[in-house]
């Protein structure tokens, strides 16, 4: 380990890695703080699993082990230090739990999506765009807003689940696109069970 923190300027000792840079504990901390409120903004974006996850994962693989390191080292910590620790690895491994149960797949499976508002009930077909265990991707012709609740009928074998949209956007089209997240953890895609039989081709790519 290097003899300086690799943070511009900074004299003190390195105690731990951070994004392949060996800084000390004062950078360390700014640091995972930084990266890890990034990942909780981006987190619900549907394209962040796809295009960033992977790099995320190890990342904060990365803070969880270097947080413990620190942690456990013989070098007495202050208050302040030993609760940002602790909220920076509770913090890390609620999005690393997130990540890993939100690994999203391309996917065109026919839908029914009803909506359960008693005030202006809908229906309409479409398909899905991405799935994941806990909900799907897809777009709309209603209009939709976080928190309205929605029924998920599969045309392709009748099952019905329900959902609470978690984001939505409009898009250039008039359509808009939004996220579900599934009220109970039943594997409604079967993905748990068997992906490769059960999800068909994307269409979108």
């Amino acid at each position: 380990m290097s003899l300086k923190c690799a943070a511009e300027a900074c004299p003190e000792a390195p105690v731990a890695s951070l994004d392949e840079r060996e800084v000390c504990r004062t950078h360390f901390l700014a640091g995972a703080y930084r990266h890890l409120e990034f990942i909780s903004g981006q987190i619900q974006e549907p394209e962040f699993h796809t295009q960033q996850g992977e790099v995320a994962s190890r990342f904060l693989e990365e803070c969880m082990r270097e947080a413990t390191n620190i942690a456990c080292a013989a070098e007495v910590l202050n208050n302040l230090e030993r609760a940002q620790l602790l909220d920076i690895l509770l913090w890390a491994s609620e999005l690393y739990a997130r990540l890993r149960r939100g690994t999203r797949v391309r996917a065109c499976i026919p839908i029914l999506v009803r909506s359960e508002d008693a005030d202006r009930p809908w229906e309409e077909k479409t398909e899905t765009l991405q799935l994941s265990v806990h909900g799907f991707c897809f777009l709309c012709r209603h209009e939709l807003h976080a928190g309205d609740v929605l029924t998920c009928v599969r045309l392709d074998n009748g099952h019905r689940l329900g959902g609470r949209v978690a984001w939505a956007r409009a898009k250039d089209s008039g359509e808009t696109e939004a996220g579900v997240e599934f009220v109970t953890d039943e594997d409604f895609w079967g993905m748990e069970a068997s992906l490769a039989a059960l999800v068909l081709p994307s269409k979108h790519r």
